[in-house]
């Protein structure tokens, strides 16, 4: 059985996020001074150019390597809070107070990484190798009828038992009674579990409105479920109404290091007419309780984790999504897979 570790490097443990962009902030974070961030064991410093562009560079002056990030902005350029040293968006340095000769010299450049910024997030490709692919791109944002919340959180847990966190029902009985879930009114429900090379997708039928408040809220007339894991590092939930979508709930996880995560919740939902004025206040603090209780019990096994020195798992058939979840994140190349898997099918109480 494949296991997370939670020791190493997050490229080491997981080599398929090499092959991605991943989320480094929201567009709005990105105002008037620097920005430091860390993706994948690497410090940043985000920025606007002059031209207002979103630009990351390493957060290290190439001077005396002091953080970039803890300087200013001048005239679209970061400045070095010890020498003064200037960086344009491309990590050429534009001025060095005090020198006589031109400050452009390729030792003195700082290492830049491409930036796309699209639906509100700055997304960056932090690797090596020249950007193979687009970032995702989010459902629904400009759809009518449809209302969008955007939050930023920090979790204390390796990436895999995140997004497995997310996209596992068996446990909102109890982390999330009442809020999503009640123990006592279990549903027979059958997943049907489908997986490609880039995703892995459980649909659940028959269990119609889930238990929990936010169902009857903004659940009404739900009538099937999924829930998505699409790579590298999304967490997608969606209930629809016949052919329609009520609800979906996105959660895209920057791993920091193996075991520190920057997570971006995007939630898009059809909005009932009287409820259209307080759906993002009400909204946002359920999903402030759903994430804050998340947030415990994954520290809490992430302590754990730690004290017994790392995972010893099982699983039953309820784990459907777990394992799919693993292989995928672990695969140095795209998993050969010509055409999707065999459906697999599994009853549960729900």
């Amino acid at each position: 059985m494949i296991e997370a570790q939670t020791k190493g490097s997050v490229s080491q443990l997981y080599p398929a996020l090499a092959r991605h962009w991943l989320i480094a902030c929201r567009s709005s974070d990105l105002r008037h001074k620097p920005l430091g961030r860390t993706v994948l064991d690497t410090h940043l410093v985000l920025f606007r150019s002059a031209s207002g562009h979103a630009t990351a560079l390493l957060d290290r002056c190439s001077h005396r390597n002091a953080p970039l990030s803890r300087g200013w902005i001048a005239d679209g350029r970061v400045v070095c809070p010890y020498h003064g040293w200037q960086f344009d968006g491309a990590g050429t340095c534009q001025a060095v107070p005090g020198l006589c000769g031109a400050p452009q010299h390729h030792t003195r450049q700082v290492a830049a990484f491409p930036v796309v910024e699209r639906d509100g997030f700055v997304w960056i490709w932090p690797h090596n190798a020249s950007p193979t692919s687009a970032p995702y791109r989010f459902p629904l944002l400009d759809a009518p009828g449809y209302q969008s919340l955007t939050r930023e959180y920090r979790f204390d847990a390796a990436l895999p038992d995140a997004l497995e966190n997310f996209l596992d029902g068996t446990h909102t009985h109890y982390v999330h009674s009442g809020i999503i879930r009640t123990e006592g009114e279990r549903k027979r429900t059958v997943a049907i579990i489908r997986r490609d090379a880039e995703r892995v997708e459980v649909e659940y039928q028959d269990e119609g409105q889930q238990s929990g408040l936010i169902s009857q809220i903004f659940g009404a007339g739900v009538d099937v479920a999924f829930g998505r894991f699409i790579m590298p590092a999304l967490a997608q939930l969606e209930y629809r109404a016949g052919a329609q979508t009520r609800l979906l709930v996105n959660l895209f996880f920057t791993p920091e290091t193996a075991n520190r995560l920057r997570v971006f919740v995007l939630v898009t939902a059809q909005v009932p007419r009287l409820l259209r004025l307080v759906a993002p206040s009400l909204g946002g603090l359920l999903l402030g309780t759903v994430v804050k209780q998340d947030r415990a019990i994954l520290k809490l096994q992430a302590e754990n984790l730690a004290r017994f020195g790392g995972p010893r798992y099982t699983s039953t058939e309820l784990d459907v999504v777990g394992p799919h979840i693993l292989r995928l994140l672990k695969s140095a190349q795209p998993p050969a897979i010509d055409q999707p898997l065999p459906e697999r099918r599994v009853e549960m109480l729900m």
